[in-house]
């Protein structure tokens, strides 16, 4: 007969698996150290507290612009402890929570229209820096000064932390649900990503930290939520595994777990850093442009889009200094079918005034080969020129501030500081003729030069001395060949070291590929632009040979930002020089290097920034003006070697003569963009007469030159083309003029002013809520007959025992609830006391349980050791946060 197979039933009083073994309350756990679930609930609100500040704080470093960072970090830190205080066991604190929480929603809807226009703000400086039209906007916000965007935005943001706090609440602190938290706060960080800019790092980090511990805590509650068991342990029929299904339990757990999780991940982001800071690890290229390229890929998609979504940017994403070089694509030819910019900031510079066009030197390579440009590798054998340089204290990199300081003593060099931003982090961006080794910055940060080529950055922020080569021009006919005919001061060391270093430039930067395309461009050079069928260097100045090669390429190439992936197998140069004949600044500055060198001179490929004097805008209050560095002045060029004179650049591209074709005329000179507009684009109406006393109107244009219209234009410059504010109607006050108003309350502070009154209140509300309880169980222990008044005894000794810990959840009875609370007061060498526990157990027992009478002199025993236990006991061991707690919360003192 077949026997009938048990199945496992869930009980409450346990769980009853198929062998018929019955698993009965909790199965007890020895650990060295206890560990209690008290302390989670606080490490929950600290988890939601910085989610929410990291995704706030992220989202404003990609608008760039001002906002009140007081306002974002209270608002973070009142909403994610209300949030968490509401969730409290405790009616007084859920309700006082609950309190501020409705406070704050009334503010937010008083404060409707200013969070409206803050988010027209919000989203006017996104789509501006991303380039984008947002003449909508543009209309929403005409008569609002730029005075008030930060108190505007502000506002919005203190809606906007609300609502994505309530997000990583529910996800931190309601359940455990990582996907939630991420789907809150993923979008903030891909909004800027899209296009390329850099959130700050320790937003990253600590969204990376929070991401991390919940999936963690997610998978361990996801594998031990197995529905219907209730008691702590449940078995898995078949794995044979035990589960924690008691909340309580798990929250001990997540105590220890949340911990090692946190600084785990932590550890793991620092390790990462200092292995890419150590090593100078650069991202792969195909990692650059993914971001940007998404959105093409997915309207169009393609197997070309798909090529071009791996291509380089500037202004990527910078988690662990791994980025692009120099805004281009570090030498790599052909690689990609094109470049495009995103408007974020690469570099911050500080410069006094400049003439001409200021490069700043990054990525420095002089082998080609395989398509791609490569540093020279030097080896001891052929480095006999740093040794004379050292004793000289400069670097082979301050060759041609040193040549021009010694043979002009009388010039004084101008000063340049540099913060870098969205750039490649691996290099210093200098301006030709500067001194590297005087960075103003000291041990780790102090940056390190290569023995050749680039110098590498150790600090992000920096200030060199240079000369300005236009300083030179006012005296010379040309650079950098007049240079080279001064006689230097003497200096044996430097000298011999300078002589030294330019035998080895001329054996090391005079290789010339292959290329049957390149000898045809030189021959053509030779015969349609030098008249000429043989070269002899000695007939022909710098000056000359490099204005000749750029004739040719401006006559029979064109710049383009998209000309396409050289094809599998072909050498970039042929390609480029014979079927291709377009390209960008890589492309040129690559030919151009291979033929300055097929006419004799040294030369070399370089990557960084070009800045125009025109970019320079207004001064600052000591003469020196600063400059935005965008993506769009992202460059390539060629570098020659003139002997005694050093490197200089040699410009091949065309448009870059003192000009950047991908700069907007705004961009170029925002001076005489503000000029023009401020005399064309307002027009102003005069009354005349017409002739038998009618009025005629009539529309003139303000003179060009009139200072009037400058100064009007100035002020509307500050307010980024939507003016100030102005009177709309007769008599009707303007957006811009209520919203000062409002501002002069100190803006979104009332907030925090009507918030810090509501808790004020509620301060209020609990001091008396704890006077009506304390009185209430005084009644209780003094009012009544002795049966009520011993059982109301051994009530309130158990909540002063809970206060420190002793306690036991379980259902279990009163008798051995009173003999497992005499065993934890042993356990915590409470031993003279716990025959006072029990007494009083047994006491409340008899009264509740039985009709023997509680005589005066058990209910004055009893009610004495209460006072023990209350005073001798647990008073004691409570201070600070538990005294406060004590008296507010429990209202037992």
């Amino acid at each position: 007969m077949k026997k009938k197979r048990i199945k496992s039933k869930n009980k409450d009083i346990g769980f009853i698996s198929s062998n018929g073994i019955c698993i009965d309350g909790d199965i007890l756990m020895n650990c060295e150290r206890e560990h209690n679930s008290g302390s989670f609930l606080w490490f929950q609100i600290l988890l939601t507290f910085l989610a929410t500040i990291c995704t706030a704080f992220m989202a404003v470093s990609f608008l760039d612009m001002e906002i009140y960072k007081t306002t974002i970090i209270y608002y973070s830190a009142m909403l994610s402890l209300v949030f968490g205080l509401m969730k409290s066991s405790h009616k007084i604190i859920k309700f006082s929570a609950l309190g501020v929480m409705i406070l704050h929603v009334i503010y937010l809807v008083s404060r409707i229209s200013t969070i409206k226009y803050g988010l027209f703000v919000v989203i006017d400086r996104y789509l501006s820096r991303a380039n984008q039209p947002n003449s909508t906007l543009g209309a929403q916000l005409s008569g609002i000064s730029t005075i008030d965007y930060p108190y505007l935005a502000s506002n919005f943001f203190v809606f906007f932390i609300t609502l994505v706090c309530l997000g990583t609440a529910a996800a931190c602190l309601y359940r455990i649900d990582f996907p939630l938290l991420f789907i809150i706060t993923f979008p903030v960080f891909e909004l800027g990503m899209y296009w390329g800019w850099e959130p700050s790092m320790w937003t990253v980090i600590g969204l990376f930290v929070c991401w991390v511990t919940v999936l963690a805590l997610h998978i361990i509650n996801h594998t031990t939520n197995k529905a219907g068991r209730k008691n702590t342990f449940a078995v898995h029929e078949r794995k044979r595994t035990f589960y924690f299904t008691s909340e309580k339990q798990k929250a001990c757990f997540y105590n220890v777990f949340m911990k090692f999780t946190a600084i785990l991940s932590s550890l793991v982001l620092v390790v990462i850093m200092l292995f890419s800071a150590i090593t100078g690890f650069t991202r792969p290229e195909s990692f650059a442009k993914y971001r940007h390229d998404i959105s093409t890929a997915v309207s169009n998609f393609s197997l070309t889009d798909l090529r071009n979504a791996f291509s380089d940017y500037d202004g990527g994403f910078d988690l662990f200094g791994i980025k692009t070089v120099g805004g281009t694509n570090g030498g790599v030819l052909g690689k990609t079918a094109g470049i495009s910019f995103n408007g974020s900031t690469a570099l911050k510079v500080v410069t006094p005034k400049f003439s001409n066009t200021l490069y700043l030197r990054g990525y420095v390579a002089g082998v080609y080969n395989d398509n791609s440009w490569t540093p020279v590798d030097v080896n001891g054998n052929e480095d006999t020129f740093s040794d004379d340089f050292e004793q000289g204290k400069i670097w082979v990199q301050d060759l041609d501030y040193d040549l021009i300081q010694r043979k002009y003593a009388d010039l004084t060099p101008a000063q340049i500081s540099v913060s870098v931003l969205g750039a490649s982090k691996k290099f210093v961006y200098a301006p030709y003729a500067s001194l590297y080794s005087s960075d103003g910055n000291t041990d780790d940060k102090k940056m390190r030069p290569t023995t050749e080529s680039y110098v590498k950055l150790s600090s992000t922020k920096y200030s060199l001395y240079y000369f300005d080569p236009s300083l030179i021009e006012e005296r010379l006919e040309a650079l950098p060949e007049a240079i080279a005919t001064e006689e230097p001061a003497l200096s044996v060391n430097k000298d011999r070291g300078v002589d030294a270093y330019s035998e080895f430039v001329h054996q090391k930067y005079m290789d010339v590929s292959k290329s049957d395309e390149l000898d045809k461009a030189y021959k053509e050079i030779l015969n349609e632009y030098l008249g000429v069928d043989i070269y002899h260097k000695g007939d022909w100045t710098y000056e000359e040979i490099s204005t000749a090669i750029k004739n040719y390429f401006s006559d029979n190439f064109t710049y383009t930002l998209e000309p396409g992936v050289t094809p599998k197998g072909e050498d970039f140069i042929d390609y480029f020089l014979g079927t291709q004949k377009e390209g960008y600044c890589s492309y040129f500055a690559t030919a151009g290097a291979e033929l300055l060198r097929m006419f004799g001179y040294p030369s070399r490929y370089v990557e960084g920034y070009v800045v125009l004097n025109s970019q320079l805008g207004e001064p600052e209050d000591d003469s020196t003006y600063e400059v935005s560095v965008k993506d769009k002045c992202a460059h390539a060029w060629a570098e020659v070697f003139i002997d005694n004179a050093g490197w200089y650049p040699a410009e091949f591209t065309p448009g870059y003569d003192n000009d950047n074709p991908n700069l907007t005329q705004q961009e170029k000179d925002p001076k005489e963009v503000t000029t023009t507009k401020s005399t064309e684009s307002k027009p102003t109406t005069t009354t005349q007469n017409g002739g038998q006393g009618g009025t005629t109107s009539v529309v003139t244009k303000k003179p060009a030159n009139s200072s009037k219209a400058s100064t009007t234009k100035k002020t509307n410059s500050a307010s980024n083309g939507h003016g100030a504010g102005v009177m709309s109607g007769a008599g009707k006050t303007s957006v811009s003029s209520r919203i000062t108003e409002n501002n002069s309350d100190h803006g979104s502070f009332v907030g925090i002013i009507i918030t810090l009154g509501g808790l004020l209140l509620i301060g209020f509300g609990i001091v008396v809520h704890r006077d009506v309880k304390v009185k209430k169980m005084r009644s209780e222990l003094s009012n009544g007959d002795n049966r009520s008044r011993t059982v109301a005894v051994y009530r309130y000794m158990l909540k002063y025992l809970k206060l420190i810990g002793i306690a036991d959840s379980r259902n279990i009875t009163d008798l051995q609830l009173c003999d497992r609370l005499t065993e934890k007061c042993q356990e915590m060498q409470i031993n003279d006391f716990s025959h006072m526990i029990k007494y009083i157990g047994e006491l409340a027992v008899k009264a509740e349980m039985s009709n023997s009478v509680i005589s005066d002199g058990e209910l004055e025993t009893a009610l004495s050791y209460f006072e023990i236990v209350k005073d001798k006991i647990v008073l004691p061991k409570l201070s600070g946060a538990k005294l406060l707690n004590a008296k507010f919360v429990y209202c037992l003192y």
